[in-house]
């Protein structure tokens, strides 16, 4: 531990602000509505946006901690009896990814790295949820939520551009959490695109 400590600690510091465009998409993975199969689900993608701050220490391989709020939309639709229904969600969120990256192209002007690691997000106040269904509870999202995050970047200067994926790791719901429940879990997975600059 020291020594990967002593590595990053050595290298460069480098911080920064950033923001970008997601588009997320909610699924349920083992829907428990009764009379509901998995094939009556569809979901749909949805953007949102998140804004923040980066640091990022050492040079060919470096860790990157962020602090971003994050809001993700999705949408999940399906048929009862002939009828309609859907629920979208509003997920706000801070969430902090701690990345792993390796520098893949070094030149003069430009580099080309790649990143991968977690990501946990804090929901906060002002999430939604819209939904015609029966007895949906907004509380019983979960306040803490795990992605894993891979990806890959380029940096021209002060200028970094990135383009992650992530994958949930732990669902946004419970089910019979309450009195009152979603219905089926959800799980999200995200598209981002960011925009970035190194103040240092």
């Amino acid at each position: 531990m020291t020594l990967v400590f002593s590595t990053f600690a050595i290298g460069p510091f480098t911080i920064g602000l950033k923001a970008g465009i997601n588009s997320s998409k909610i699924t349920t993975d083992n829907p428990t509505v009764s009379g509901y199969t998995f094939s009556d689900f569809k979901s749909d993608a949805k953007s949102g946006y998140n804004l923040g701050a980066f640091a990022r220490f050492g040079t060919k391989v470096y860790l990157q901690p962020e602090l971003l709020y994050c809001v993700r939309n999705g949408e999940t639709n399906f048929m009862s009896s002939g009828v309609a229904k859907s629920q979208s969600i509003k997920l706000k969120t801070i969430q902090i990814p701690v990345l792993l990256g390796f520098k893949l192209i070094d030149l003069k002007l430009a580099s080309i790295r790649a990143f991968t690691g977690p990501a946990m997000s804090f929901a906060t106040t002002g999430s939604t949820v819209e939904s015609n269904l029966v007895n949906v509870d907004p509380k019983n999202y979960k306040k803490n939520i795990w992605d894993w995050q891979l990806g890959g970047g380029v940096d021209v200067g002060m200028i970094t551009l990135d383009v992650r994926y992530s994958w949930g790791l732990s669902n946004l719901s419970d089910v019979n959490t309450n009195t009152t429940n979603i219905g089926f879990t959800n799980k999200g997975n995200t598209l981002t695109f960011s925009l970035g600059f190194k103040f240092i």
